[in-house]
């Protein structure tokens, strides 16, 4: 039997190696070799571009969360604190390292393998410089390793540069592997073309034209077809197996094509299809004039979850959160749509459809109709009331939510989304478990408020903040007793603007220590100058924040800064307001003791506009007591404002402390505190504050005045 087996094959293979058979043979095997190679090509670049796509993507989602998490801290000067949330990136891996480097170059979070370089010391990563020059992002790659610089800009203001270095063995690990995979298909595929191309070179050209037609399709991106050859032969199984090749390779693309655009954890589309679905939609949504809505939702105080219970926690609730999303898209009669097979087979219908997508961490977003957005948005917050159930354990969670309308708050994808992260922030400052429509107005206060914090932090780093000094006067005989050092700023277009102009956003940016290390330097200087040139003793006043006090870095320097200045004890006043002065902390009680003993006096101010628990004034020993001028408006006038004043005048003095009286401006004013034997008093009625150098002509000639009437 086997002899006769391959006595049949041995008579086929001589019809095809004579005459014009061994011709068509070699033109067939040649061409069938061509097939296969072109085919086993389309799949190794198909492979190796959805390979180098999935690894641009996850580039750039690392960019993108080490972006948003970096500039908060960057913009509240809390860089140091990054090097903390690093941690859990640096784990990636494919990700040797991940630091920033300031814009000056400074290295701020430290880098974990760059031992050569110190942390908070000169970076010189010509990368970064080339990032920071150019506002781009830039690559570097090296045989082992992969680097990435991006700078960290809002607007024109940038904030340093992101770094980030990649290990690029486990990409070429996989490029290898398409490459033996396919090497070793095609291998086989050219054998069994050669094998049988003896046989096919004796069957009729027309099959093989249709098979070439359909080779040239498939070359061309055409994998949804099928050649249909009934010659019962071996190129009807040739052409079997070609369609048999085109079903594997459309299999292959929509697996990658699942990895590439389906959040692992949750199932629902990731950010990259909805980024794409995103912006096909507003292109029809302007065609057509249709409207939707986006929502950006975050879940409220998830890292909590993280932080006690553990991660896996944390992705369980993932899950269940987005199920639930799904779930009140079906309640309000729509379709969540899902990853097609590829990225065109999912089409959005605006009268039925919506999508449902994780961005990353705990942010999700949903496209929606925009007439169903606010039934939508009520069925979510409602549907949060109710526990979630995981692992025996029942978390109550909730969501704050941003919504930005198309066209109306932005004309296109990129916008929309970026306007609806803005509404869910403004959500969150609501007071979270609520939802938020963009606000184009609080938005621009917003950046206005971030461009005045990094104009601020220039200033400190010009030194464009100055003193004026508000002279304070005995109120029994007139003399200046003192004067209060009151921050301005230079501005180099503005003049001269006043505290409440900038110093609530410095506050919100943590920049008042540094505001307030430039104050107190000033004031000491001003103090040292003044006083041997005057005959009568002088305290300066600096006020003082709880920010400050707390800042244990700033009271060392300050402490530093007053005993190095020599200046006789009692010179200096501390000024906190009564607010800070209940602020129930040990440490802020420590540190006034510390200021205390270098010779410092502590004055409580603006007293009678805050809550005052009078215990523990006392246990604060202050030396002086300013009252608030909404105390003093109707002295004179009001028998119970005068009468209040007259209480808390005899309570100071019970106490053992001096009474300074702000806001002084008429006669009446200082007759009545010269009645109740108050001692001090601060106002326009006496001066205005001014510079230093004009306060200290100001004060010889008072001084010289008062000595000529004498």
């Amino acid at each position: 039997m086997n002899l006769r087996v391959y006595k049949a094959f041995s008579d086929r293979a001589r019809m095809a190696t004579s005459g014009l058979g061994r011709r068509l043979s070699y033109v067939f095997g040649a061409l069938i070799t061509a097939i296969v190679a072109a085919v086993i090509l389309i799949n190794v670049q198909t492979q190796l571009q959805l390979v180098r796509e999935r690894l641009e993507l996850r580039l750039l989602h690392l960019l993108e969360i080490a972006t948003e998490v970096s500039l908060p801290y960057l913009i509240e000067g809390r860089a140091a604190e990054l090097d903390i949330i690093f941690e859990e990136l640096r784990n990636q891996p494919d990700l040797i390292d991940i630091f920033i480097i300031d814009q000056d170059g400074i290295m701020v979070v430290e880098s974990e393998e760059q031992d050569d370089i110190d942390f908070l010391k000169p970076a010189n990563d010509p990368l970064a410089e080339r990032a920071a020059e150019t506002s781009e992002i830039q690559r570097l790659d090296l045989p082992e390793i992969r680097k990435v610089a991006k700078p960290l800009m809002i607007g024109n203001v940038n904030y340093g540069t992101l770094r980030l270095d990649f290990d690029p063995r486990g990409v070429r690990s996989e490029i290898a592997k398409v490459w033996s995979r396919n090497a070793l298909g095609g291998v086989l595929f050219v054998l069994v073309g050669l094998f049988t191309s003896n046989i096919v070179a004796i069957r009729l050209v027309g099959p093989l034209n249709r098979l070439t037609h359909a080779t040239e399709r498939a070359a061309n991106g055409d994998l949804d077809q099928s050649i249909c050859v009934r010659t019962n032969d071996e190129i009807e199984r040739l052409a079997s197996s070609f369609n048999t090749m085109l079903v594997a390779l459309r299999r292959s693309i929509q697996e990658i094509h699942e990895v590439a655009y389906r959040d692992k954890l949750t199932g629902v589309p990731n950010r990259a299809w909805l980024g794409q679905q995103l912006e096909q939609i507003a292109i029809e949504a302007s065609a057509k004039e249709e409207r939707f809505s986006v929502l950006f939702l975050d879940l409220d105080d998830f890292k909590s979850v993280n932080d006690n219970h553990g991660h896996h926690v944390g992705d369980q609730l993932l899950v269940l959160f987005a199920h639930r999303l799904r779930c009140c898209v079906s309640e309000i009669g729509l379709s969540a749509l899902n990853v097609g097979s590829d990225r065109n087979a999912a089409k959005y219908r605006f009268d039925g459809d919506a999508v449902v997508a994780r961005l990353g961490g705990d942010e999700f977003t949903i496209i929606v109709p925009s007439i169903l957005c606010r039934e939508l948005v009520e069925r979510i917050i409602e549907a949060m009331q109710s526990e979630f159930v995981l692992e025996d354990l029942g978390l109550r969670a909730t969501t704050s939510i941003g919504v930005a309308n198309f066209p109306e708050h932005a004309p296109n994808s990129e916008l929309l989304l970026k306007h609806a992260d803005v509404a869910m922030y403004q959500a969150k400052r609501a007071g979270r478990n609520t939802f938020a429509f963009y606000d184009g107005d609080q938005h621009k206060l917003t950046i206005e408020r971030l461009e005045l914090a990094a104009e601020i932090r220039g200033a400190v780093e010009q030194d464009q903040f100055i003193i004026f000094l508000q002279p304070q006067f005995l109120v029994a005989t007139g003399q200046v007793s003192g004067a209060e050092a009151l921050v301005r700023w230079n501005h180099p277009t503005r003049g001269i603007l006043c505290p409440d102009m900038f110093l609530p956003v410095a506050a919100g940016a943590g920049l008042l220590p540094e505001i307030g290390r430039l104050v107190v330097r000033k004031t000491l200087k001003a103090a040292f100058e003044i006083l041997p040139c005057v005959s009568v003793p002088l305290t300066f006043a600096v006020n003082l924040s709880v920010d400050e006090l707390a800042d244990e870095a700033f009271v060392e320097e300050l402490l530093w800064q007053i005993d190095g200045a020599n200046l006789p004890r009692g010179t200096i006043e501390i000024e906190i307001t009564e607010n800070t002065a209940m602020t129930d902390g040990a440490a802020i009680e420590r540190q006034l003791e510390r200021l205390r003993l270098v010779g410092t006096r502590l004055a409580i101010d603006d007293f009678g506009v805050g809550y005052s628990n009078l215990g523990r004034l006392k246990g604060l020993a202050f030396d002086t007591l300013k009252l608030d001028r909404s105390l003093l408006q109707d002295v004179g006038e009001d028998e119970e404002a005068e009468n209040l004043m007259a209480t808390i005048l005899a309570m100071a003095q019970v106490m053992k402390a001096d009474v300074v009286a702000e806001g002084i401006e008429t006669r009446t004013q200082l007759s009545v505190l010269e009645k109740y034997h108050c001692r001090h008093y601060q106002g326009y009625l006496g001066a205005r504050p001014m510079p230093v150098d004009r306060f200290e002509k100001w004060l010889r000639a008072n001084l010289a005045n008062r000595e000529y009437q004498a």
